[in-house]
């Protein structure tokens, strides 16, 4: 099969290039997104794509021929981790752009909120049902509609709470979630739903975080209020009762250094890293070069694109941080007989992505150019710009 005219190659060191439309020829019908060898590629060789490793061939592959998941696999990538040696260049090339403004709502202790709402909040699954009719009632009944400052009440449910140990890693982590939705600047005000029996006992979350939003924090549980239909109803007078301080808050002109820009990846394909994700990179160096802060979440899926992040770390211990997190990532889905090439999706490689480091050097690419200036723990606050 002929090298395609229609063939976009990403770096001069590239031996794949990315199909930008269909082709078909003779029996072969390939999508848009899916590579093609520019030359022959030995088995066991190097397969490269934006100048990086991607996999490496389990056959030889003639040029113009197909490459994906039948004759490319996932194999150790380049951890020579170079720390820092881009950082004078990705702070020389922030953008000095104009300061704009949004119109967003100040919070007690500085932070600043895009949206006001009223989050209802389950500490485990048991009062998950309930705290979702509860948001419902509100928005059906009309009852916003009077409190024009208030975007809205939204429930939040998860599927844990209890069965755990109290002392543990995910108990941590779940409390941190809670309690980031209790102190979010984008809550007005919080009502917290449990069970009463629990691990996850509202007292101690509220006692262990101490006063920072505590004035915003509000409770009540299942057994307590009589059941679920009282508590149904307990938590929609709550919301009642909340409602005229938070419409209270209006909006305002701030600069546009008080946004955070959270980032995430949903139904990657071929196209992801060469279209969107960059012009959301582009988009934060921008933020940045305003004073803003750009989180990239997804640790384990710029796998395989840490060393380009490595480069421009801000220091050493921002550097370890990052690379703890990739060898927890590493240990976690050896111990539990897992790779981390288990990551892409039948969606993803249908789209034409064949490897955990083919996505995450695309994924990766929403972070922009700017200096990596904090690596924090899940559900942690940020507290560092850029």
């Amino acid at each position: 099969m002929p090298e395609p005219s229609n063939l976009l190659v990403l770096n001069a060191a590239d031996n794949v290039g990315v199909l930008t439309a269909r082709v078909e020829t003779g029996e072969t019908r390939l999508s848009a997104g899916h590579k093609i060898a520019r030359s022959p590629i030995p088995r066991g060789a190097e397969i490269v794509k934006f100048g990086q490793v991607i996999g490496y061939a389990t056959a030889d592959i003639p040029a113009g021929a197909h490459v994906h998941v039948h004759n490319c696999a996932f194999g150790a990538h380049d951890q020579n981790y170079h720390i820092g040696v881009d950082l004078a260049a990705a702070r020389a090339a922030i953008p000095r752009v104009e300061t704009g403004t949004f119109d967003g709502y100040r919070r007690p202790g500085g932070q600043v909120g895009t949206r006001n709402m009223i989050a209802v909040c389950a500490t485990v699954n048991c009062s998950a049902t309930v705290i979702r009719r509860a948001a419902e009632e509100v928005t059906r009944s009309g009852l916003l509609d009077d409190y024009p400052n208030v975007d809205g009440v939204v429930a939040f449910a998860h599927g844990t709470g209890c069965g755990m140990a109290p002392d543990g890693p995910g108990f941590a982590n779940l409390q941190r979630v809670l309690w980031g939705h209790a102190t979010h600047p984008n809550t007005g005000a919080a009502v917290f739903v449990g069970l009463g029996c629990e691990v996850m006992q509202m007292a101690r979350m509220k006692a262990q975080f101490g006063s920072d939003g505590a004035e915003r924090f509000h409770g009540l549980t299942i057994q307590d209020t009589g059941g679920t239909t009282k508590t149904i109803a307990r938590i929609v007078d709550q919301v009642r009762e909340l409602l005229p301080a938070v419409n209270d808050i209006e909006r305002e002109p701030v600069p546009a250094s008080e946004l955070m820009l959270a980032l995430q990846c949903g139904g990657s394909d071929g196209f992801s890293g060469i279209t969107a994700n960059p012009a959301l990179g582009a988009a934060s160096d921008l933020l940045v070069g305003m004073g803003g802060t750009v989180v990239l979440a997804e640790t384990s899926e710029i796998y395989g694109a840490e060393q380009l992040l490595l480069r421009r770390a801000a220091s050493p211990d921002v550097a370890e941080k990052l690379i703890e997190r990739i060898r927890w990532w590493e240990h976690y889905c050896e111990i539990n007989g897992g790779s981390m090439d288990n990551n892409p999706s039948p969606g993803n490689k249908a789209g034409g992505l064949t490897t955990i480091l083919e996505k995450s050097l695309g994924a990766a690419a929403k972070g922009g150019t700017t200096p990596l200036t904090d690596v924090v723990q899940y559900a942690e606050k940020v507290r560092t710009k850029g």
